[in-house]
Order: C-alpha cells, then structure tokens, then sequence
C-alpha cells in the first residue's frame, strides 16, 4: 500500500523573551546644532564678522584716544577707567575670535560690555558736554579728540547692544532646539519602551518538524483513512 505524507507543523512557545537592543550612547544635545542651522545662514555671518571688525576699529580708536591723554599725565579716574573699558573689550574680543561659536552666555558678557561703554559715554558726556572740564585733571588736553572719542563711545555702546542682541537671540534659538529634541527624544523611547513590552508577551512561533521525527512518528488518522480507501 502507498502511503502519502503529509507535512505538519507544531506550533511551539518561545520560554525565553529577546531583550531588544539597548543604547547606550547618550543623546547629543541639540543646542550647537539649532545654533549652527541659524549661521548657516550667510546673511547671519556675514553679520556677525562685519560688526566684530567694526567693534574692532571703533574701540581701538577710542582707547588710543584716551590713552595719548594718560600719556601727557592726565590721570583722572575716567581716563583709568576708560582704558579698563578698552582692555576689556579687547580681551572679550580675542577670546571670541580663538573659540568655538557657542553663545550659551555669550550675550551676558556682550551685555556686560554694552553696559560699561554706556558708563563711558556718560561720564565723559558729562565732564564735556557740560561745562565740568575744568581744573588741573583737564587743563592742556586736546578737547577736540577727546569730544570725538565720547561719540566713539556711544558708537561702541550700540555696536555691543547690537551684538549682545544678535547672541541673545541665537541662545534663544539654541534652547528652543534643545527641548524640541528633548522632546523627540523622549517620545521615541516612549516608543522603544511600547515595542519592548510588546516583546516581552509570548508569542507563537513556527517551527518546521524535522524530517527525521516525521519518518519514526506513528501514522496520523488521515493517512490510515487514505491508505485503507486506496487499499
């Protein structure tokens, strides 16, 4: 008698669930990089060197101005702190120059900056502009340079709140990356964590019976009903 085969499969549960695949790298803030999308715009640096170069130029003039007066001997306090003023300008200057763009607490030192030369023009305003020129501390300098380098002051002033605005805003725009990645971040593990529960559940898998068990097994109620209908 032929007999006929018929392949079956048995349904089998898997007693040990798969961990799915941990990261371990920590997630990269996204501030720098919503800082770097906004100066790659060239509008935004070409803004940004221009009116370095222009604090530059500016600061360096008024600073030289008040300096050849404390080289003649005029040694008054305004005249000291204008050129505390310009060493700090300067080596704010240099820094941001040699450093990486990263404008987390850039504007408060610019803002600082702006404050100072605002200081300065008012004092000298003040001394100048107001009939208080007088005494041995103002006697023999050239008023004319010194009345030129107030209005360098103001210049400066508004050079360094225009700055100071300009980082305010690309630290505004670092944060607003960052939660907005945060976010993301935070919805995608949600999204791992409802995939690895998911996981967790048995579920059913299919295993082939090999061939080897199908030949030693006995013969199933199917294949005795065909063999004696075939007989």
């Amino acid at each position: 008698m032929g007999s006929k085969q018929v392949n079956s499969a048995t349904r089998t549960t898997s007693s040990t669930p798969t961990k799915p695949p941990q990261n371990n790298a920590s997630p990269k803030s996204t501030f720098r990089t919503a800082v770097y999308a906004r100066l790659d715009n060239p509008l935004n640096n070409l803004f940004r060197l221009g009116i370095r170069i222009v604090q530059f130029v500016f600061s360096l003039g008024s600073g030289i101005s008040y300096a050849i007066e404390l080289a003649h001997g005029h040694t008054s306090p305004p005249f000291i702190y204008s050129q505390v003023v310009f060493a700090l300008t300067m080596i704010t200057l240099v820094i941001d120059a040699l450093t990486l763009r990263s404008y987390r607490l850039t504007f408060i030192v610019e803002s600082t900056i702006c404050v100072l030369w605002l200081a300065l023009f008012g004092v000298f305003y003040d001394i100048y502009f107001s009939g208080k020129a007088s005494g041995m501390d103002y006697d023999g300098m050239d008023l004319e340079r010194v009345k030129r380098a107030v209005w360098l002051n103001l210049i400066n002033f508004l050079l360094w709140l225009a700055s100071a605005v300009f980082s305010a805003v690309m630290c505004c725009s670092g944060i607003k990356g960052a939660i907005k990645g945060r976010l993301q971040r935070r919805r995608a593990k949600k999204l791992r964590n409802g995939k690895a529960s998911d996981s967790w559940v048995e579920t059913g898998v299919l295993h082939e019976e090999p061939r080897a068990s199908r030949e030693g097994r006995l013969p199933m109620y199917e294949e005795i009903v065909a063999a004696t209908r075939a007989g």
